[in-house]
Formats: structure tokens, C-alpha cells, sequence
């Protein structure tokens, strides 16, 4: 639960940090009664009360973003604690549950509770069986997966020593004085879209396996 849920951390304005003098927010007497050497002398004051403010201020907001750090973090931690706790709080459902519906018991001999019984198991037995087609259809998809990479690479190889060969064909026509718009075309390497094209027209289709997601 430790783990889950992280312990806060508290922390404080620094006692380092100077305390503004807030008396200077009521001044004894009126100011039109300062002299200018009393106003030169209040105007240091409120400038240096100003200056420790701002201060303690900044160091009052990095605290006040960490602690929204922390709420974020705990709260991520209570939100997978309930849902593990609603996860297990759930009921499951089993053939037991579905044989014996709200705890009563009931006669075996019933033809209704041996039709249920059967029925269950032909339920599991599909479900067994679409498993196993499921696991054989995922095998076959990663082998044509696989045979279209091989193939790739080798229409990847081929191209490559065509375009090799192009480029030497090129150097000796323009040697021999051949015009570039008269030059060969640079050959096309094909898609790999149409690779995977031709594996689904010999019936290589793909299948979805958002059952099994």
C-alpha cells in the first residue's frame, strides 16, 4: 500500500527568508507631514519590505506546485487501488454460480439443471475450439508475415544491384556521347503494398484478432 500511495511532503516557507515589516502599511503619522529625508528614509523601507514579499512569495508557489505534484501522484495511486478493489469486489462467474443461482441448491435429476449443464459444456468446448483456431490463424499471419519480409528483401536486393547496373550503363552512354533526356530510365523498385497484395489474392487474407485483444 506504501508503494500504491505516496506519503506527503511537507514543507514550509523557509524561516531563512526575512518576514516583511508590515507596520509600514499604516504609518504613524501622514505622509504629507514626512519630511523629505522621513519620505526618502519610508520609500528604502517599503522597497526593502517589498523585495523579502516577493521572496517569500516565489518560495510559497514552488511549495504550492509541489504539493499539486503530490495530490496528482496520490490521486493516480487511489484511482488504481479502487479499481483493483473493484476488480476483486466483482463476482465471478462460473458454472457453479450459473448451476446454482443464489446459492440455492437444486436437483441434479432436473431435466432443466442437466439441459443447463450441457449447454455449459458445449460452451466450453467452443470455446476451446475458437481458442485453438484463433492461436493457428495468429501463426499462420506471423509465417506470411515473415515469408513478405524475406521477399521484401530480396526485391530490396535486387533493385539495389538494378540501380548499380543503370548507373554504369548511364556512364558508358554518355561516354559514347548519348544525350541525358536519351538515357535509360532509372529503374522502379515495386511497393511492398503490392507484395501484401499478392499474398491476399492466393487467399492469404488477414484476419482481425480483436477477439483475442
Amino acid at each position: 500500500m506504501t508503494e500504491i500511495i505516496k506519503k506527503p511532503v511537507i514543507e514550509y516557507v523557509p524561516d531563512e527568508l526575512p518576514v516583511p515589516n508590515w507596520s509600514l502599511l499604516h504609518p504613524d503619522a501622514p505622509l504629507p507631514s514626512y519630511t523629505r529625508n522621513q519620505l526618502e528614509e519610508q520609500c528604502r523601507a517599503l522597497a526593502e519590505a517589498l523585495g523579502y514579499a516577493k521572496n517569500r512569495a516565489m518560495a510559497a508557489d514552488e511549495i504550492m506546485s509541489g504539493q499539486s505534484g503530490q495530490l496528482i501522484v496520490q490521486n493516480m495511486g487511489m484511482e488504481a487501488m479502487n479499481r483493483t478493489l473493484f476488480q476483486k469486489e466483482q463476482p465471478k462467474v462460473n458454472d457453479r454460480a450459473a448451476m446454482f443461482p443464489k446459492g440455492f441448491g437444486r436437483h441434479a435429476t432436473e431435466p432443466e439443471w442437466i439441459q443447463q449443464k450441457r449447454a455449459l459444456e458445449d460452451e466450453t468446448r467452443q470455446k476451446e475450439v475458437d481458442k485453438a483456431a484463433r492461436k493457428v490463424t495468429r501463426a499462420s499471419k506471423k509465417a506470411r508475415k515473415a515469408e513478405l519480409e524475406e521477399r521484401w528483401k530480396v526485391v530490396c536486393v535486387a533493385h539495389e544491384e538494378a540501380v548499380v547496373n543503370w548507373k554504369a550503363q548511364c556512364e558508358v552512354l554518355k561516354k559514347g556521347g548519348m544525350a541525358a533526356k536519351n538515357l535509360p530510365k532509372k529503374p522502379k523498385r515495386v511497393l511492398k503494398a503490392s507484395l501484401v497484395e499478392e499474398g491476399n489474392e492466393d487467399g492469404s487474407d488477414e484476419e482481425s484478432d480483436s477477439d483475442d485483444e
